[in-house]
């Protein structure tokens, strides 16, 4: 095992109780380290970790306030705070602890249950810091997004002899580097390889998560339904459950999913904002509210809360029919704010308030109307396209969108929705037509293909 000098290495101790705080500084002291911040909570710790990344994190599982450390590994790693290189060690006297972090997916680097030994804390952080040292090279290539440099350096250590350690390790690396590189089926065989070795909930969620962003929707859906079924501490194979059922039309079971989890998780934003579309998307627009609203006045991390958001907020305040709610919210964007939008969530801002209301919407929707008939946009924009479109009674623009968004892979993730806007609009005969037109398509196209 490499030696490890902790000289050179900046600490910072999470923990509430100032007792805790100073015994782990001893130990650290003890290791060697000169430089040991604290934190004695959860909203210092990112401050702190924000402004002078630590190169060593010894967290309390219990933060106080109803946070814990693994929630905020989690915000860590939502907003690339921490880096690879970065130790994060979990301290717990959590014995359930230990089911929890073999089942998750963000797991900390290293945890230790208390009460323990400054020898067997130290033994620890050198085994990890020796697999940091050992994946160095690796994580240069992976954060320049050099994902071929940072493969091949994969496949020339994972067979060394220091490299038998940290098999599973490096195929977990190199199958989420293919996932984030954009190459699904070689990151879908990467994780059945470690299936093959030992049953990982992490893996089994890996080929799930693989099958989604191919389309193979039934696959990953009996494959997430194992991950669930079997480790209910596994919230984030919830989530993608969730975009799963949503993806085949299945509304209502991905909104009861996250209602289950978001419960045990209320200050996780990110399932709030999952909660709120699939609610949307299931009709039950008070839920989707609800959600959207806490996500706007409680996620406080600086920058969390998005022009995204405030546009999700509003749609569903349109959604609910409230048009001064959702006016408020879309005036309460500044003007250069909304001009630095890019076309699809300007489109949406647009459409939006043309909904809302008509007479400060409608000649910015109008402005963009060319770009709108001609530009490729995310779902969720035509969607706002076709409402505003439907209701100023712009058929070609409306009917456009409607074509475009069933002809893709999104079509049965949105057809409920927009079935009820032309309905709502006394057009649903004109919906059903297309809806043939656009099948018809689509088996000549596959007829062609063969």
């Amino acid at each position: 095992m490499a030696i490890i000098d902790y000289r050179q290495k900046k600490f910072l101790v999470i923990d509430d109780q100032p007792m805790a705080r100073e015994s782990l500084r001893a130990i650290a002291q003890t290791a060697g380290a000169f430089a040991v911040d604290f934190a004695p909570g959860y909203q210092e710790a990112i401050f702190k970790i924000r402004n002078n990344t630590p190169d060593i994190i010894l967290c309390d599982y219990m933060l106080g306030g109803g946070r814990s450390g693994q929630q905020l590994l989690e915000e860590l790693r939502r907003f690339n705070l921490l880096p690879d290189e970065t130790i994060f060690m979990m301290v717990t006297g959590e014995q359930s602890y230990e089911q929890v972090v073999a089942a998750v997916e963000l797991v900390p680097d290293d945890y230790i249950i208390k009460p323990f030994s400054p020898d067997k804390l130290i033994l620890r952080l050198d085994r990890v810091a020796a697999k940091k040292q050992f994946f160095a090279a690796f994580y240069r290539e992976k954060r320049k997004q050099e994902y071929a440099s940072a493969l091949a350096i994969l496949a020339s250590i994972k067979d060394s002899e220091a490299g038998r350690a940290y098999r599973f390790e490096s195929l977990r690396q190199e199958a989420e580097v293919h996932l984030v590189s954009g190459d699904a089926e070689k990151a879908e065989t990467a994780y059945r390889n470690i299936l093959e070795r030992y049953e990982f909930p992490w893996a089994r969620a890996g080929v799930a998560k693989s099958l989604h962003r191919q389309n193979r929707l039934t696959e990953a859906r009996e494959e997430i339904d194992k991950v669930v079924a079997g480790t209910p501490h596994y919230f984030d194979a919830a989530d993608l459950k969730a975009n799963i059922c949503m993806a085949q039309g299945e509304h209502a079971e991905a909104q009861k999913v996250l209602d289950e989890v978001a419960k045990k998780t209320p200050r996780n934003y990110l399932r709030k904002r999952l909660l709120a579309e699939a609610a949307e998307l299931n009709g039950d627009i008070a839920t989707a509210q609800a959600a959207m609203a806490d996500v706007v006045a409680n996620d406080n991390m600086p920058g969390a809360v998005s022009a995204e958001d405030q546009l999700t907020l509003a749609r569903t305040h349109v959604g609910a029919g409230d048009m001064i709610s959702a006016e408020k919210v879309l005036l309460l964007m500044r003007e250069s704010e909304v001009m630095n939008l890019d076309l699809a969530r300007q489109a949406s801002f647009s459409a939006l308030l043309a909904v809302a209301s008509p007479d400060k919407g409608k000649p910015k929707f109008s402005g963009l109307r060319p770009a709108l008939l001609a530009s490729p946009l995310p779902t969720i924009s035509r969607v706002d396209v076709l409402r505003a479109a439907l209701t100023v009674d712009d058929r070609e623009l409306a009917d456009t969108q409607a074509r475009q968004i069933m002809s893709g892979d999104d079509a049965k993730r949105v057809f409920g929705v927009v079935r009820k806007l032309y309905a709502l609009q006394g057009r649903e005969p004109d919906f059903r037509e297309m809806q043939r037109q656009v099948a018809l398509q689509r088996i000549h196209h596959d007829e062609s293909t063969e």
